[in-house]
């Protein structure tokens, strides 16, 4: 007859594997300051009590219970000991007063204000469901003391989850993040290090959305219609209440996402480039002839007046030495001269299907588009000689960097950690012959088009590291830049310019995939 003793082993071995089940993620860490953090995690248990204890290396065992509120349980963990690595367990007590063990984890609070430690941290956006995450296996090697996703992350409107709209409720903002949050390697590199994020377009309101429409991209043969389609009010606020309820997000108003965090001597501002912007192709008329004619209207930005304000007063107030200003689109204002070409042959069809009214119509979703918001925020820099501002930015399916010649402000673009790659970067410099990235980028003398993150390291106030990272370790690129750059000042309607010919040729010979 079997031991009684292994017997009982065996059984409670077994009931904490059942126990262990119902929690269906990782607990994903946020809104970490130096004496603080936030733990999440969703639960099919819905009247289950769970407890975490924390603790540093000197076993100094802390206990804070999670507030249970529809099966979404949040723990606060406050006056926590700045730049300290702290590991935690989860527990679930049982009706028979047990202590079933779940899960466990680790994160390191933030060095205070003014602190030169050296850190680093990564980002990226665009993470397909559907397409390999591997990415965040190599990720993780680099032990960020947290991780910023840009956007596009949710992707419900892909892959028949949805036909139409993401944001239809909170009940289905909930299984996305449920389902991104089992992405497998994203997953494992969650349980040792923190998060932020803010949605882009394909997490709000179908593609390319903006206060109070989408936009629709139509094209046959050499003809593309744009009209804007108004979606209800109460989707955009879905949206940003899915975030808030479902992501351990910093604490902001309940009607807005944008928020910014200190890390050392580092200020970050982190933006929603989409839910308040002017429709994107408000831009766009339709001449008498059939071709598009392009004028920026008075008015058109992509930050309404509250989070510029917001913005252009936190980087005024700063005593961060670095500011980055975090954007789920690409911020480069050079990128008006590849919309110039792309207008120019727009009723010519390229090999990938597009034609250029189409392409540039995609382009105009980008910062340069708003030139009202980005030349206030450049010359405010200017004039106030705000330094060291650098845009970290997004949602191009492709990486590279520019050292402010051609962007306006250092900029890392990191838009493809789990995507196809659009190597928009590359035939902007080989095809059309204009270096807009002028520190390299993927497929700028390369050849590398893999999944790829960017990593930023700050090193005291004397420069900050901007690097580009594939999947498999390969630094594709990097700049460092040094303490005291300060944007140039820049018109509002600038010059025109003439276009070569040479550019316009070599356009018609490639095929830009958005």
């Amino acid at each position: 007859m079997p031991n009684r003793s292994v017997i009982t082993i065996l059984f409670c071995w077994l009931i904490q594997l059942g126990y262990a089940q119902y929690i269906s993620i990782t607990p994903v860490v946020g809104a970490v300051t130096s004496s603080s953090a936030k733990i999440l995690f969703l639960s099919d248990k819905v009247e289950a009590k769970y407890f975490i204890h924390f603790f540093t290396e000197s076993k100094n065992i802390r206990t804070t219970t999670f507030v249970n509120t529809n099966g979404i349980f949040v723990a606060q963990l406050d006056t926590l000991t700045p730049n300290c690595q702290y590991k935690y367990s989860i527990y679930e007590k049982t009706k028979e007063d047990a202590n079933i063990f779940l899960v466990s984890g680790s994160f390191k609070t933030f060095p205070k204000q003014q602190d030169t430690t050296t850190f680093s941290f990564t980002l990226g956006s665009c993470t397909e469901q559907h397409h390999n995450d591997s990415i965040f296996i190599e990720m993780k090697k680099q032990q960020p003391l947290f991780f910023l996703h840009l956007g596009d992350w949710l992707y419900a409107n892909n892959f028949n989850e949805r036909p139409f709209y993401y944001a239809e409720n909170l009940h289905h903002q909930r299984e996305l993040f449920w389902k991104r949050y089992e992405m497998p390697n994203l997953k494992n590199m969650l349980l040792t290090t923190p998060m932020d994020f803010i949605f882009d377009d394909e997490d709000g309101v179908f593609d390319d959305f903006s206060k109070k429409t989408y936009t629709e991209l139509k094209r046959s043969g050499n003809k593309t219609t744009m009209q804007e389609i108004p979606y209800p009010d109460s989707l955009r606020q879905i949206t940003i209440e899915g975030l808030h309820t479902f992501f351990p997000s910093y604490p902001t108003t309940n009607t807005q996402a944008y928020h910014s965090f200190s890390c050392g001597n580092a200020e970050i501002f982190f933006l929603d480039t989409r839910s308040t912007r002017s429709p994107n192709t408000e831009s766009f008329h339709l001449s008498k002839s059939g071709r598009w004619k392009y004028k920026v209207p008075k008015g058109h930005i992509i930050l309404d007046t509250m989070q510029m304000d917001w913005l252009l007063q936190g980087l005024k107030k700063s005593t961060a030495t670095w500011k980055f200003i975090v954007s789920g689109v690409t911020f480069n204002q050079s990128y008006k001269k590849v919309l110039d070409i792309t207008l120019r042959a727009q009723k010519r069809i390229l090999p990938n299907g597009m034609n250029g009214a189409y392409v540039a119509a995609s382009l105009a979703t980008m910062w340069f588009a708003f030139p009202e918001s980005q030349v206030k925020l450049l010359n405010f820099c200017r004039e106030n000689k705000i330094r060291n501002v650098i845009a970290l930015s997004g949602d191009a399916h492709t990486a590279a960097i520019d050292n402010g010649k051609n962007a306006g402000f250092p900029e890392l673009m990191a838009g493809g950690l789990a995507q196809k790659n659009s190597k928009l970067a590359a035939i902007i410099k080989n095809n059309l012959r204009m270096n807009l990235w002028n520190q390299g980028g993927q497929g700028i003398g390369n050849n590398n088009y893999n999944d790829a993150y960017g990593k930023v390291t700050v090193h005291g106030d004397s420069t900050v590291t901007l690097a580009a990272i594939d999947k498999y370790g390969t630094t594709i690129c990097s700049y460092e830049v040094k303490n005291g750059f300060v944007p140039k000042h820049y018109k509002l309607k600038p010059r025109k310019r003439i276009l070569k010919i040479r550019a316009l040729k070599n356009l018609l010979k490639i095929a830009l995939h958005l």
